[in-house]
């Protein structure tokens, strides 16, 4: 009798997480405007004027690395008086990079950073839970926190 077990399923080719995959949502939970356009959205990366060329590259060698990585400054604050969200931009220069290894563990998902991301098609989504706090005007107390949700696109 032949027995054979894996712990992983098989990976389908055509979902192969190996290729380059570029930052084109950052969701925070709820849309805003930013920009002061008139139209709010849920993807703040819409709303800010900074350079956003964050890319995170998987190796076949099981290797991922990101060159470009967003690292500008939103800070958040609570209206007290209006419950409205007041944004203050920083935009940054340079790079802010990582290397590190990856497992596919399934043709729909990826783990890297200790993090497991989801892939769908040509999308890879990453949450980070209670990752954006939110102040209150005065920056001295944390009043909510939400998710944070990254979307990167295959290229």
């Amino acid at each position: 009798m032949l027995s054979s077990s894996c712990s992983k399923e098989e990976v389908d080719n055509d979902q192969t997480v190996v290729g380059i995959w570029t930052l084109t949502n950052y969701d925070i939970g709820f849309s805003a405007d930013i920009n002061n356009d008139g139209i709010k959205s849920f993807n703040l990366l819409d709303e800010i004027d900074c350079r956003v060329n964050e890319e995170l590259v998987f190796e076949s060698n099981g290797t991922v690395v990101s060159n470009d990585s967003f690292h500008h400054i939103i800070d958040i604050s609570k209206s007290e008086l209006t419950s409205a969200y007041i944004f203050a931009v920083e935009c940054s220069e340079g790079y802010v990079s990582f290397a590190t290894s990856y497992t596919q563990i399934s043709s729909n998902m990826v783990e890297f950073n200790d993090d497991t991301s989801l892939i769908n098609n040509n999308q890879l989504t990453r949450v980070f839970e209670n990752a954006i706090e939110i102040y209150n005007e005065d920056f001295t107390e944390v009043v909510e926190v939400k998710n944070l949700t990254l979307t990167y696109t295959k290229q």
